[in-house]
C-alpha cells in the first residue's frame, strides 16, 4: 500500500515538474506555480474521476457512451483550465516564437489532459484484466480444491471394499489368520480416517501404511512369496499426497494372483532424494484363472490426483510385458 502510494506520489510530481517547464511566462513567478498546482489538480481529477468512476460504469457496458463521455469532460476541462490561465496571465510572454511550438503551448494542457485521461484508461484495463485474472485463478483453485476433495473421499469406501472382501475371504476359509487382518484393518482405518484427512502427510507415515497394507494382504498368502519392499529415504519427513500408491499395490495383489500362484511375484521400489521422489512396482501376471476387469477408478483417481497436486511436477509410466505388468511413478516434491 505504501509503495503504491510512493509511485503515485512520484508520477504526479514529474507531472509537475515537466509541466512547470513549459509555463507560459518567463519567470516562474507565484502566479504561475499557483496555476501549474491548478492544472496538476485537474489532472489528478480527470485521472481519478475516470478510473474510480466513468470507467466502471460506462466501460464495462457501453464503449460508445464512455468515449463520448470522456471526449466531452476532457474538452470541458480544457476549457476551465485554458480560461483560469487567461484570468491569470492575460497577456502572457511566452519564451518561444516558432509557430508550431505556440500552438502546442497553447494546446498543452489538452494534450496533458488527454494523455492523463489515457493514463487512467489504460491503468483501469489492466486492472480490470488483473481482477479477472484472479477470479479465474480463485475459480479455478475452488473447482481443484472441490474435485481433490471428491478424490480423496473416493479412496476410502473404495479401500474398505477391497479389504472387506479380503476379511470376508479368510473368514469364509475359516482361517486363523482372521482376527490378526481385522487389527491390521483397523490400524489402516485410522490412518485413512485421521491422517489421511490433511492435504499431504510426512513420508515416512505413507511408507507404514504401505507396510501395513502389504502384511495384510499377505496374511491371506500361504507360505512364502516373492514380495519385497526396498526403500532409501533421504527425508522421511517431506510431505506428500496421501494414499497414492495405494491402487499400484492393491492392484498388483489383485492381478499377480500371488496368493495363488507360488513362482509370482511383487516388487516394490521407494527412492527419495534431495525432493525427488521415485516409485516403481512390478507384479507378474497370473494366467491361470481370469480376472474380471474392475471400473479402474483407482487408477484413474491417482491419476487426477496427480494432475491437481503435482501438475507438470511428475511422470507416471505404465508399461506390460507378456508376463509381468509394471508402474513407475516419478515426483518433485519440492
Amino acid at each position: 500500500m505504501i509503495k503504491k502510494a510512493l509511485l503515485q506520489a512520484g508520477f504526479w510530481l514529474t507531472i509537475f515538474v515537466v509541466n512547470l517547464a513549459f509555463s507560459p511566462g518567463d519567470v516562474h513567478s507565484l502566479h504561475e506555480l499557483v496555476y501549474e498546482i491548478i492544472c496538476l489538480l485537474t489532472y489528478a481529477l480527470v485521472f481519478y474521476l475516470n478510473i474510480f468512476y466513468l470507467f466502471p460504469r460506462y466501460y464495462v457496458n457501453n464503449k460508445y457512451t464512455y468515449l463520448l463521455v470522456s471526449a466531452v469532460l476532457i474538452f470541458l476541462i480544457f476549457f476551465v483550465v485554458h480560461y483560469i490561465g487567461r484570468l491569470m496571465f492575460w497577456n502572457p510572454n511566452r519564451r518561444h516564437h516558432d509557430n508550431w511550438f505556440e500552438v502546442f503551448i497553447s494546446f498543452r494542457q489538452l494534450l496533458w489532459i488527454a494523455f492523463i485521461y489515457l493514463i487512467g484508461t489504460v491503468y483501469s484495463i489492466q486492472r480490470m484484466l488483473n481482477q479477472q485474472i484472479s477470479r479465474n485463478k480463485k475459480m479455478m483453485e475452488e473447482k481443484l480444491e472441490t474435485e481433490l476433495q471428491l478424490l480423496k473421499a473416493q479412496i476410502n469406501p473404495h479401500f474398505l471394499f477391497n479389504a472387506l472382501n479380503n476379511v470376508y475371504s479368510l473368514a469364509y476359509m475359516k482361517s486363523d489368520k482372521a482376527p490378526e487382518s481385522i487389527l491390521k484393518l483397523s490400524e489402516m482405518l485410522r490412518y485413512v480416517l485421521e491422517d489421511c484427512t490433511s492435504e499431504k502427510v510426512p513420508l515416512r507415515h505413507e511408507i507404514t501404511y504401505m507396510e501395513n497394507l502389504i502384511e495384510f494382504y499377505k496374511i491371506k498368502c500361504p507360505g512364502k512369496r516373492k514380495i519385497q519392499f526396498i526403500k532409501e529415504i533421504e527425508n522421511p519427513d517431506i510431505r506428500i499426497a496421501p494414499v497414492l500408491f495405494v491402487p499400484f499395490i492393491e492392484n498388483s495383489f489383485k492381478y499377480s494372483r500371488i496368493e495363488e500362484d507360488k513362482t509370482g511375484f511383487i516388487l516394490l521400489d521407494l527412492h527419495e532424494s534431495s525432493g525427488k521422489l521415485y516409485f516403481s512396482i512390478a507384479n507378474s501376471l497370473f494366467r491361470g484363472r481370469p480376472i474380471l476387469n474392475g471400473s479402474g477408478r483407482g487408477i484413474a483417481n491417482v491419476k487426477q490426483r496427480l494432475e491437481i497436486i503435482y501438475p507438470d511436477k511428475h511422470k507416471l509410466i505404465f508399461g506390460e510385458k507378456e508376463d509381468s505388468y509394471s508402474v513407475e511413478l516419478e515426483i518433485d516434491l519440492t
